[in-house]
């Protein structure tokens, strides 16, 4: 059921990256093993540059996510059931900011935030 003005665009777009950042981290996790058991260095290469590209795509994902549930909570659309229950009108925006890890979801989404940034610095500096 559709209802007059709702706001479906943030929650296609979460779930669409959602879904993307899920796939290329099963693609990373696979490419990545698979470079750690490859002894031909050619070979071995082109699994970590497939496992650095399906790990970055993850990452920005989760950022595209962040900033999705971010819109949601700061624009107060409570058509969405983390919105209604973590965001408030009468939050400033610090804490609307804060809101979004409030939950068990918004916890996962954090540490995947904190997982993307120390791999991401873990990848430049192996290099």
């Amino acid at each position: 059921m559709k209802f007059e003005g709702e706001h479906l665009l943030p929650g296609h777009i979460g779930h669409f990256f959602v879904l993307l950042s899920f796939i290329a981290s099963i693609i990373a996790t696979i490419s990545f093993f698979t470079a750690s058991r490859t002894q031909d260095l050619i070979e071995k290469q082109n699994w970590l540059k497939t496992a650095r590209i399906a790990f970055y795509t993850q990452v920005a994902g989760v950022f595209v996510i962040f900033g999705c549930i971010l819109y949601i909570c700061s624009n107060h659309l409570f058509e969405y059931m983390y919105a209604y229950k973590h965001a408030s009108l009468e939050l400033e925006y610090k804490y609307l900011l804060s809101c979004i890890w409030e939950g068990q979801e918004g916890s996962f989404l954090l540490w995947a935030i904190w997982q993307g940034v120390l791999g991401i610095l873990l990848i430049n500096k192996s290099r």
